[in-house]
């Protein structure tokens, strides 16, 4: 009779850190610097988990991201709405600027 033994399955993999690339523009640069990575879950997330992640790191987050006129674009597009970020895009958030 052959008796085998019971083998236990590999550890899961940690999954791969997933990273956003967050550009700050005019005034909200003030507050955030130009620019941050910030750690997104690997399957993305909506821009106002982004926008909480950054109130909670940056003690006047709130203030410089509820800022009236201020604007962000994902991946190069102006974002309307809560949209979908993926790791990967890049995402700015922008003060209005005067001149033309």
């Amino acid at each position: 009779m052959n008796l085998s033994h019971a083998v236990s399955p590999p550890p899961l993999a940690e999954p791969e850190p997933a990273f956003a690339e967050v550009l700050f523009f005019g005034r909200v640069s003030d507050t955030f610097g130009r620019s941050a990575q910030l750690s997104i879950p690997a399957e993305g997330c909506r821009l106002s988990d982004v926008v909480a992640s950054l109130c909670e790191l940056y003690d006047a987050g709130a203030a410089a991201l509820t800022e009236r006129g201020l604007r962000t674009a994902v991946g190069r597009e102006i974002a309307v709405g809560d949209v979908w970020v993926r790791p990967g895009q890049e995402i700015a958030f922008f003060s209005a600027f005067s001149g033309g």
